[in-house]
């Protein structure tokens, strides 16, 4: 139950507010969501890759694509252990740490595209300037981690405010 009181030491907290509710869900389905597309590629699928590129094709992606499914996994875990009674016997320090590394990761994964993305924006380039993988990383795959740092930074932010 969500909403569950829970004693420990001489305060007590309440369960989990509606903010810290939907950070945490919000977080939780990026990374079960992005855990999913992880698990789609590894079994071959290829949409939303660039054209005539699959996992299997490029080592390094398919070693990235089987380190990720976990990984995304772990970042779900972490961020549904902020509403769940489960996560009560998550240590604190852990979870706050888990979750500020999963945004600062997830955050800092996504810098390299803020050059193309404020040229693009400022008209200096254009999508035709971009091969096909700078292309897929642009439009796709860094704005979804950037979308997974800014949710994975409030559900760490509520998690502080929590105390």
């Amino acid at each position: 139950m969500d909403t569950a009181t829970a004693t420990t030491g001489p305060t007590a907290t309440t369960g989990p507010t509606a903010a810290r509710r939907t950070a945490a869900h919000a977080a939780a389905a990026w990374g079960i969501a992005f855990s999913l597309v992880h698990v789609y590629w590894l079994l071959g699928g290829r949409t939303g890759l660039p054209e005539g590129r699959s996992i299997w094709g490029n080592t390094p992606l398919l070693v990235i694509d089987v380190l990720a499914i976990p990984g995304c996994a772990v970042a779900a875990a972490l961020a549904l252990a902020l509403v769940r009674p489960w996560g009560a016997r998550v240590p604190r320090r852990l979870l706050t740490v888990g979750l500020r590394g999963t945004a600062v990761l997830l955050l800092a994964h996504s810098t390299p595209s803020v050059p193309d993305w404020l040229a693009l924006a400022a008209g200096s380039r254009t999508a035709d300037d971009l091969d096909a993988m700078a292309r897929f990383a642009t439009f796709l795959y860094e704005p979804f981690f950037l979308a997974g740092g800014v949710l994975f930074t409030l559900a760490a932010l509520a998690h502080r405010t929590r105390r």
